[in-house]
This record gives structure tokens, sequence and C-alpha cells, in this order.
């Protein structure tokens, strides 16, 4: 247990070397989200040994290695959580819910602990009513027996056919072969932790051939009070001993050659004795931890790179019509058509290296669910499809805010309690399913429920009784459009407030997130059935596929994910309705706006010169943006304008061309917004001329 002076400081968190904090935090992070994922997987799947050993060994991880930093606090909770975990292994324990909820009681204990190295400060957590807790978890069992045995001297350390075939190699760069025992003190507190010191010490002085325990014998805790390895190093005897001696509650350590051709060799296979090799022999493909920063860097440069090379092939084609035949010329046109091929290989990579599974920002919403659930006294089966679904990382950055204001609604608001879904005729159990998929260059994510639905007739009373639109608005608004109020501030339909939602807010921060990264959000429902919520994203922050338009002599583009089409305007189709204009679009009324008057432009009236409208989604809408012309669509390396002029509403950064002219990139939702907000009620507005 702490002393006084760690109980009332937290000083010691400063002797810790920064490297070792990082990748502390790093791994801590990792084996607390499994945690939370598989102690839940457990309650649902208690008959698989596979899982729980593997909830087991990130619980031991965790109190090894907080114990190496010095966080006695953040060891004794893994440590009595690792009690209970045995006790399930051994089957003396039912991953019953009580003895699921005291778990996961200790890994939000271990998150709020392993914060404390980041604030230097203390959580704030009490520790003793939480261990206390988890050992009456599993009071009814006896301690469990010491994995110490007689006989670990007696088996002798066999080399495997791996290490018998690395020897030559490693007898001919010089390094000799030593047989290394390690005791440790009888009255060690963490004989399992000790051993793991000593053998990745060794490691880094040399190659261990074999070890027993083995390593993974180690990491479940079989490990005793001595280890037994064979070493190939270039150190002396004394260095190894020096070594091992500075490792805490170690009694002595014994270096004596090994004798090669007496060695017992190991059967063909995984022998028991091995230990893992820190090179990663054999196992799955190595992989380098790098900071978001240099692939967020990289990406930008290459991002420069494809434009310079677009250039390159500008001047190059120029310099091939006025010097035809010149062989410089074209062997210049060569070359620079093979720097932007590799440019653009370049660039590919640099891409998927940003990307990640989504699997990543889904992890931990099954504890989210079940916790939701138990608050509302709910039953509820939550399935997870497509985590594999790759996407950029920044897009990954904002979605778990919406996502789990999504889960919240389906559970509070979507899902019915029990009792109703019997009256219903439903099972008591109700589902949601969480989806992601690609679909045509971008990703797509689904929230499904089978529960009651939205009725469009409660969110129309629920608007007008709250002023959000006249009620003369609302009778004129189709179902769909009515739905779609519900992305209104303030607009929540729900009768009283509870712990979980009903305040007003969520879905409007879900469009608000979701439009910031160019994407949308559509509602579909149905009453008594369930409601399903799409989301269509982008696949990266770092480039789009565009359609560049012209208005005033400058050019502008268009993100495709908010195009249906394009049109030009002739006379005939534009009309006037309540002093606004309006195109008629194979018998639909769509309301057009200017570009340039949104943009503050020169104003002009429609129909005046030839133009064209590009038809863009607005949530459940279609409007007409009047442009001059259009030009192509093409990829575009997006350049954020926040650091040069801050924010501006209705444009969502900027891009370069290969000619070198710079266009900016219109934010259609927040530009729609603005626009409809100068003449009132954006959603009168639009229900008006499209109802």
């Amino acid at each position: 247990m702490m002393s006084g002076q760690e109980a009332t400081t937290m000083d010691w968190v400063a002797g810790i070397p920064p490297e070792d904090m990082k990748v502390f935090l790093q791994e801590a992070d990792e084996h607390l989200q499994r945690l939370d994922e598989d102690l839940v997987r457990l309650e649902r799947e208690p008959a698989k040994p596979e899982l729980l050993q593997e909830i087991f060994r990130a619980a031991h991880t965790l109190k090894g290695s907080s114990g190496m930093l010095g966080h006695r606090r953040m060891a004794d909770v893994a440590h009595a959580m690792e009690s209970v975990l045995d006790k399930l292994r051994k089957g003396t324990l039912a991953p019953s819910s009580p003895v699921i909820d005291n778990l996961l009681h200790g890994v939000d204990a271990l998150r709020s602990l392993r914060d404390e190295l980041l604030s230097g400060q203390e959580s704030g957590v009490a520790v003793e009513p939480l261990l206390a807790e988890l050992e009456q978890t599993g009071a009814s069992e006896n301690a469990p027996a010491s994995p110490e045995t007689d006989d670990q001297a007696e088996t002798p350390l066999a080399l495997g056919p791996l290490a018998r075939e690395r020897l030559p190699g490693l007898l001919a760069a010089g390094h000799t072969v030593h047989k290394v025992r390690v005791t440790l003190k009888r009255d060690v507190q963490w004989p399992a932790v000790r051993c793991f010191q000593v053998l990745s010490l060794l490691a880094e002085a040399g190659e261990v051939l074999c070890s027993i325990p083995s390593q993974e014998e180690i990491e479940q805790e079989k490990a005793c009070g001595q280890l037994d390895l064979v070493l190939a190093t270039t150190q002396s005897g004394d260095a190894l001993r020096q070594i091992v001696a500075s490792v805490d509650e170690v009694e002595r350590a014994e270096v004596t050659p090994y004798g090669l051709l007496e060695a017992p060799l190991a059967p063909e296979g995984e022998p028991s004795g091995s230990a893992k090799s820190p090179q990663g022999k054999g196992g799955p493909a190595p992989t380098v931890r790098v900071d978001v920063g240099r692939l967020d860097d990289l990406a930008n440069t290459v991002g420069e790179l494809v434009i310079d090379g677009t250039r390159v092939i500008q001047i190059t084609r120029v310099l091939e019509g006025k010097y035809k035949g010149d062989e410089l010329v074209e062997a210049l046109g060569k070359t620079s058509a093979h720097i932007v091929k590799l440019a653009d290989e370049l660039q590919e990579g640099a891409l998927k290296m940003r990307m990640l599974p989504i699997g990543t920002v889904f992890t931990g919403f099954h504890r989210t669910v079940r916790d939701l659930a138990q608050r509302a006294s709910k039953k509820v089966d939550f399935v997870i499809e497509g985590q594999e679904t790759e996407i950029d990382r920044g897009v990954i950055e904002r979605l778990r805010d919406p996502l789990i204001h999504l889960l919240r609604n389906s559970v509070d608001h979507g899902l019915e309690p029990p009792e109703q879904r019997r009256a219903a005729g439903k099972g008591e159990t109700g589902l949601i399913r969480l989806a992601a998929y690609h679909e045509q260059g971008h990703i797509v994510i689904t929230i499904e429920d089978d529960g009651r639905g939205i009725d469009p007739r409660s969110v129309r009373d629920a608007a007008v009784r709250k002023g959000l639109i006249s009620a003369e608005a609302a009778s004129r608004l189709s179902d769909t459009e009515a739905i779609d109020l519900i992305f209104m501030p303030g607009a929540s339909t729900a009768e009283k407030v509870t712990e979980v939602s009903g305040r007003g807010v969520g879905m409007d921060i879900v469009r608000t997130n979701i439009e910031a990264i160019n994407g949308f959000v559509t509602v579909d429902t149905r009453v008594g059935q369930g409601t399903r919520v799409t989301l269509k994203l982008p696949l990266t922050l770092a480039t789009l596929r565009a359609l560049l338009v012209s208005l005033d002599h400058a050019i502008y583009a268009i993100p495709l994910v908010h195009i249906l089409e394009a049109v030009k305007l002739e006379r005939g189709k534009v009309s006037t309705i309540g002093g606004r204009e309006v195109m008629r679009l194979r018998g639909d009324v769509l309301p057009l706006l200017e570009l340039s008057g949104v943009l503050g432009l020169r104003a002009r009236g429609v129909g005046e010169a030839d133009c064209f409208a590009v038809v863009v989604r607005f949530g459940e809408k279609r409007v007409g943006l009047v442009v001059d012309s259009l030009m192509d669509s093409q990829e575009i390396v997006v350049k954020s304008l926040g650091g040069y002029i801050g924010r501006v509403r209705g444009i969502g950064g900027a891009s370069v061309l290969g000619d070198g002219r710079v266009v900016l990139i219109l934010d259609v939702p927040s530009l729609l917004n603005t626009a409809f907000a100068r003449v009132g009620n954006g959603m009168s507005v639009v229900g008006a001329l499209t109802g």
C-alpha cells in the first residue's frame, strides 16, 4: 500500500523519464480500452476462456507496468482486479452483472489514476473502498495457490531449433553464451514484475536464447522466485551480474558458461522454455509508433509537392508547344511526368498512413450503451459492424461526440421500456446496430434501432410550442421536413428531463460537427418500427473531390459530397414565389440562391446572363446555387485558413490549382444557413419553397 508521503503528494512523478512516461501512457490507454470492451463482451459471452485470458493479461500488464513506474495505487487496483479475474478463470466465480460492474468500476478508477500521471495531482479516487469491493467480490474463493514449483531448478534449459540456428552466427560475431540464474528475495512483493525486468534488461545486453519460466509464463504470473536463462552476449559475466543487481529485490545472480555440446535440444515447434525474441522473429509484422504531428506534416508537404508537380507539367506543355521537337524539352516532359507519378504515389502512401480502422472510435461504445441501458432500466442488444473500415484520423477525431449523442438518443428516446415493448408485440430486448462501410469514395455510418420511431406530429408540435417555427410554416412541412426539425437547437421532444437526455441538446451538435467536416446527416424513421440515422463523410480531410465553378472571374470549389447535379438555367425555368427566385426541375420547385449575393459580391438578377445552377443537398432539401459557369471536377488538396484569417462562415478552406491559382472551398451547410438566416426563419423559407 501507499506510504503517508505518497498519499499526499505526486512529486515522484517528476522523476519518471519522459520517454518511459510516454510509452506507459500509450500502452495504458490500449489496455484500458481493451478492458472496457472485453469485460462487456464477457458478460454477454461468458463461455469464452480465451476472452477471459485476454482480460486477465491486460489487467496483469497494467499492474506490472504501473508498479515498475512507482504508481502503487494503480498497481493495487489492478492487482485486486486480477485476483477477481483469476477466480473467474478457475471457474469458482461466475461473470454475473454485479461482478462485471465491480470490475468496470476498477477500470474507471484505473483511468482516473492514469490521468494523475499527466496532471501530477491526485485524482481523488477512493482506492480503499474499491479494493474492499473487489476483495468482497471474490471472498468465497481461497487465496490462489502459489505458482512456485520445487522442481524448476531441475528443468533443463533446452535450446529450440531457432536458437540452434542462430548460434553459429552469434559465435562468429564474437558472442559468448552464458547461463544466468537469478534468485529473488523470499519476501518479494511482485516476483513476476522483477523477473520481467531482469529478462528485459538482459535482452538489451544480448540475445536471450531460452528461459525458464518463459516470457509468456511470466506475463501470466507463473514466475516464482527464480529465473534461469541462456544468453548470447559480448558482455562479461561481471557486467551481467551488475545489470541484474540493478533490479530491486534480487538476492543473487549466478553467471556461468553454458555447455553448448551438452545442451539439450527442444522438440520441434514452440519450445516450452523459450523466451520471446525482442526482435519479434516469427511474430507479426513490426510496427513503429510515430507522432501524428509528423504524419500531418508529411501529408502537407506531399500535398505541396503534388501541386508543384502539376504546375511543372503545365509549364512543360507550354514549352513543348513553343519549342516543338526540342530534345531537351522532350526529356523535360518525360522527367516531369515521372516526377508527378512518384508524387501521386507518395501522396497516396502518406494518406494511407493517416488511415485508421473506424473501430478505434467504436471502442468503448459497448460500455457506453451498457451503462446507458442500465440507467434507463432497458434491455439492449448492441451490434457493431464494419469496425475494420478505414477512415482518416482527422475524421475519426470529430466522430466520437456525435456518435455518443446518437447512441444516447437511441437508448433513451428510441427504445421502449421492456413492458411497452411487450405490449407492442416486440421482444423485451431492443436492438441497436452501429455499422460502417465505404460507398463511392465516402464512408457511411448508420445508427439504427427497432424502437418507437419519431412521430412527425410530435416534432411539429414541440417546435411550435417552443417558438422555433410558426404554426403556419409548420403546417406546410412534409413529414420528412418535420423530422428535420429535430436538428434545430432546443427541439427535443422528450416529455421529461432524464440523466441521459431530454435537455434540448444533442442533434444540433451532431449536424454541426458532421457538416464541419463536409459530411451530412439524414434520418429515416417509421413510427412504432424504429429509426435509422445515416452519416455520410469524406474518407479524408487532406483532399477532397470538388466541382470547380467560376463566379465574377474567381474560382470556387464545391465539394461533390453535397452536389446532386448541375444544370444550365434558362429563362423558362426560373420563376418567383413570394418574391424569391426558384427553378423548376423535372416537376419539382427548388429555391435559388445567387452565390455572388451570399458571398457579398456583385448583386444581380438571375437570367441577366447565361448562368448555371449547382443543385446541392441541404438536409433533406435541395437548393440551386447560381454560378457563372462550370469548369471541371478534380481532387484538390485542402488547406486551412484558420491560422491566417480565422474561420469564415461559408468558406471551408482553400486550395492551389496546378497553374498557381488559389481557389476557395465552399462550406455548403454554413453557407446556406447564413443565407437563410438573412431572410428570417430558414426552415420556414425552405419549407415554403419546397413544400
